[in-house]
Formats: C-alpha cells, sequence, structure tokens
C-alpha cells in the first residue's frame, strides 16, 4: 500500500510485550518494503543466526530483521523507552546475522528505543566493513522513530497495529488497557496496611510511582525500578470524560497526600519510630486515611463502571 504523506502525526507508545514488537515488525517489513510473505524465524523470541523476521522484497532481495524489546535503566534510572543499544551488541548481531540463509541482502535491527546518532554512526562504520569485504549487504537501524513514521505513513498498518498487535478495536479498549495499569499501581501495601505499620520512605515511593502510573501510563517495579507494565497513557488519554476527571481528582488527591506527608516529617508531626510511621497528631493521622481511602474509593468506581474488578 502506498503511504499517505502530508497528515498530522500522531505519537504511538511501544507495544508491551516481546511477542507484540515481533508482530508489528513482520507489518512493518510487509508494508514499508512490500514484502507479502513476511513471516517469523520459528517461535517469538528464538532469533536464528541473528535474525527474528524475514522475507524477500522483489527490489530488494531477502530482507532480515532482528527485533529488540528491552527494558533497562540509564545512568539515571530512568527506563530506556526500549533497552539500551551499545557498538558492541550492534556488531554481535549483525556478525551472527552473516551466518542465516538464505543470504541476506538487507539486515535490518529494529528497537524501541529512540533514535540515536551514536548508533547510527556504528551502523554506518558497520556498513563501511561490509563494502570493504565485498560484502552485499546493508545494515539498518530502525528505532521507534521510524516505526511511529511508518505507523502515520500506512493506514492499513496503523489500523492492524491498534486491533491485531496490541488489540485494541475502540476507545473503549484503550482506556480498559489504561485503567488496568491504573489498578495495578493501587494494587500495593501503600493502599492496604495500616498507616502505622508504612515505612514513611517506602510509604513515599509507592505514593510516586503511583502518581507516575497515572500520570504517564508506566508503572515500574518497587524494588528493581524497572518499568513493568506501560500503557498507551497516563488519565488525560481516557476517552471516557467522566473516568478522565475522576482520575484528575485522584492524581490531585494523591499529590495532597504526599504533600501533607512530607510537611510532617519536615515539621516533626510525624516520626519515624523503629522505621514506621508515627503521626502524633490524630487529626493528621485521619486526614492522610481519608485521602488514601478516597483514592481507593474513587480508583474502584472507576474500574467497575468500566467492568473491571475494584481494588
Amino acid at each position: 500500500m502506498e503511504p499517505i504523506m502530508g497528515s498530522v502525526s500522531q505519537f504511538f507508545q511501544p507495544p508491551l510485550y516481546w511477542q507484540q514488537f515481533e508482530e508489528l515488525c513482520v507489518g512493518l517489513l510487509t508494508e514499508t518494503y512490500d514484502v507479502p510473505n513476511a513471516q517469523q524465524v520459528g517461535r517469538p523470541g528464538q532469533a536464528q543466526s541473528g535474525v527474528d523476521i524475514y522475507g524477500r522484497s522483489a527490489r530488494f532481495g531477502m530482507i532480515g530483521i532482528q527485533c529488540k524489546r528491552l527494558a533497562e535503566l540509564d545512568e539515571n534510572n530512568n527506563p530506556f523507552p526500549g533497552g539500551p543499544i551499545n557498538r558492541a551488541f550492534l556488531r554481535k548481531e549483525a556478525n551472527a546475522a552473516l551466518a542465516f540463509q538464505p543470504d541476506l541482502r538487507l539486515w535490518i535491527l529494529a528497537t524501541t528505543v529512540r533514535r540515536d546518532t551514536r548508533v547510527q554512526a556504528w551502523v554506518d562504520e558497520l556498513n563501511d566493513e561490509w563494502d570493504r569485504a565485498k560484502r552485499d549487504r546493508i545494515a539498518i537501524v530502525w528505532t521507534w522513530d521510524e516505526c511511529i513514521s511508518a505507523l502515520n505513513n500506512y493506514p492499513r498498518l496503523q489500523r492492524d497495529y491498534y486491533r491485531d498487535v496490541i488489540g485494541v478495536r475502540a476507545p473503549a479498549d484503550l482506556d480498559e488497557i489504561i485503567l488496568q495499569t491504573f489498578a495495578m499501581a493501587f494494587q500495593r501495601p501503600a493502599f492496604e496496611i495500616p498507616l502505622h505499620c508504612e515505612s514513611p520512605t517506602e510509604f513515599l515511593d509507592a505514593l510516586k510511582d503511583t502518581q507516575r502510573a497515572v500520570r504517564t501510563g508506566e508503572l515500574v517495579d518497587r524494588e528493581s525500578r524497572h518499568v513493568i507494565r506501560k500503557a498507551i497513557g497516563g488519565y488525560r488519554e481516557l476517552s471516557d470524560v467522566s473516568a478522565r476527571e475522576t482520575l484528575g481528582e485522584i492524581d490531585r488527591c494523591l499529590r495532597r497526600l504526599r504533600s501533607a506527608l512530607e510537611q510532617g516529617l519536615k515539621d516533626g508531626t510525624i516520626q519515624r519510630t523503629s522505621g514506621y510511621l508515627d503521626i502524633r497528631d490524630r487529626s493528621l493521622a485521619d486526614y492522610l486515611e481519608t485521602l488514601r481511602e478516597c483514592c481507593v474509593d474513587d480508583m474502584s468506581r472507576v474500574l467497575v463502571r468500566a467492568g473491571l474488578p475494584p481494588i
């Protein structure tokens, strides 16, 4: 299918799971290089000789794709969009693909990381070496930016991505994915056990993580700090107006809860006793508990209205 140019571009979140990314790459190869027979090599995640997906293009010959959807943290403890790519990793995968049969004319490393000039320089270096060695092969990197461009340019690919890859057939489906992520964020000890059994640091971290999930759709693991679930977006992406407004209030409620806790620790009305919260002011304790209960109750009501189990 011919691409549609000049339309307004929209951003797409990377797939949540490995298999989804491979399925997307099959569609990318089919559409961008007109490969009707694009297929996966073996089962998802079981690359052979550095290749996960392959197919023959009438114009370019045999094309192979290595898919990498990783979840790691950078030096600032923030998650990479799809995982780190370094020179050694690139060369290792490219060299492995040399053994793939039938011989490839084009080898593509597809990844959910964002575009990086360093990675492109390593690819250029690799292509120069292959050219000097008289190899009839070219290496390319597809970052998530290239994937976004293809999704915007090929309507059928965009439709299939939403419907078949991430299982979205209507706005309500997108809302369900987002709300399920929020539900997981609230299913933590910070919203279940009594306040006096909470560790101040862990409680604050849990509130921060929950706010992050509500605002961005990204849920991180308490211990590893890795992103363990990524929705399409935060509460502002919900199509249901009532749910969006309620989640906005939950976000503000979480902010008030955090602020009150931080202020109490600062002015001494909340103490750290044997590693746990010791709230000396009874009215403050009731206020914190009320805020916490409101967040959980409001979240449960939103979930029930969407046909999902409450917290």
